[in-house]
């Protein structure tokens, strides 16, 4: 019965992402290296004899679209300075959490789960997407399977514009 309960979360969580006023629209990338050889020494890829740690050291990559969905800033509460005219917030930190939803349910066609590393452009309009970069997953809940909220930071040399 209790394991009933993250899936009602998952479930309530998809509907206000997708329905609130305040959704954007999005398009989420994942980062594909494009290294015409495959040098492996040990098991693990190589750059002129140096490991490859991660794919932040190859130089060769691109983004492959995985698919539409929509993004709602789920930002926690933090103390932080107030604007000098006293009618905003200047925010603490340089990171942004996001709900995340894919356009297409789970198991459908188009349909795609967010990792670390992905990019997220939020659309603005038809010339203007602004990019962000899942850092880390974060959940609120302690049962499988999980609410997920993702934790970003600005990319804005990714930014689409015009």
């Amino acid at each position: 019965m209790l394991t009933n309960v993250p899936t009602g979360i998952n479930r309530m969580a998809r509907n206000i992402v997708i329905n609130h006023p305040n959704s954007f629209e999005c398009q989420v990338y994942r980062k594909s290296v494009d290294r015409a050889n495959e040098s492996v020494v040990s098991g693990m890829p190589t750059i002129g004899g140096l490991g490859v740690i991660s794919a932040e050291d190859e130089e060769n990559i691109s983004y492959d679209l995985l698919g539409n969905g929509y993004a709602l800033q789920a930002e926690p509460f933090s103390p932080s300075s107030m604007m000098e005219r006293q009618d905003a917030n200047n925010g603490f930190a340089n990171e942004f959490r996001f709900l995340i939803e894919p356009e297409q349910p789970t198991g459908a066609d188009g349909s795609f789960i967010t990792k670390k590393g992905d990019v997220m452009l939020i659309v603005i309009s038809d010339d203007v997407r602004l990019a962000y970069e899942v850092v880390d997953i974060e959940t609120v809940m302690n049962i499988s399977p999980f609410a997920m909220r993702y934790v970003t930071n600005r990319r804005d040399d990714l930014d689409l514009n015009g």
